[in-house]
């Protein structure tokens, strides 16, 4: 983790500046349909200890298969039925919390902080910034879905020139609207 905000931005910044110096294409979450209203929630409600409100789990699980295809739940490790009466210490309880481990350590980003986790998501094209560059109150909801599917574990990421394209036909549409609407009024 940075030391202070200002070698985090820093880094952002190299980060950034490496990534439009080889075109690469990044998608940003803040202009996924439902993310802006989710981040309203999230600043009157905001997580504690790391859980939402069950309303707000229910928006963030939608959202998420809306976007990515799967939920966190989705990603976590799925021990087999009656693990729980295993002897903790024989062989196959080990077997199966060897796997578990093993599943688990492909998930970093949900024991990154928040910044920690913007950075390594920007490297595999996904940026959960705002508007002034800070994380997205919604990176640690969402953070190891959106590693699952970049990382081709399972769920998908949309495509950033898509959600571009998309944006910009909804802009033009609501212009379009106000135009006519402006064009009414003046007759």
């Amino acid at each position: 983790m940075a030391s202070s905000y200002a070698e985090w931005k820093r880094e952002v910044s190299e980060l950034d500046a490496l990534i439009s110096k080889i075109g690469a294409s990044v998608l940003q979450v803040r202009k996924l349909e439902g993310i802006a209203e989710l981040e309203d929630k999230l600043v009157l409600s905001p997580p504690r200890n790391g859980e939402v409100t069950p309303d707000l789990e229910d928006i963030v699980d939608q959202l998420s298969i809306k976007h990515f295809g799967i939920t966190n739940e989705d990603t976590q490790f799925k021990y087999p039925d009656g693990f729980e009466d295993m002897v903790e210490g024989m062989a196959e309880w080990w077997s199966v919390q060897s796997r578990a481990d093993d599943h688990e350590e492909r998930f970093s980003t949900s024991l990154m902080t928040d910044d920690e986790a913007v950075l390594a998501l920007l490297v595999w094209g996904v940026d959960f910034r705002d508007d002034r560059g800070d994380p997205l109150r919604c990176t640690k909801l969402l953070c190891r879905q959106v590693e699952a599917a970049a990382l081709k574990i399972m769920g998908h990421v949309p495509e950033a020139d898509e959600v571009g394209l998309k944006n910009l036909a909804i802009r033009l549409e609501r212009d379009a609207r106000l135009h006519f609407a402006r064009k009414r009024m003046i007759r």
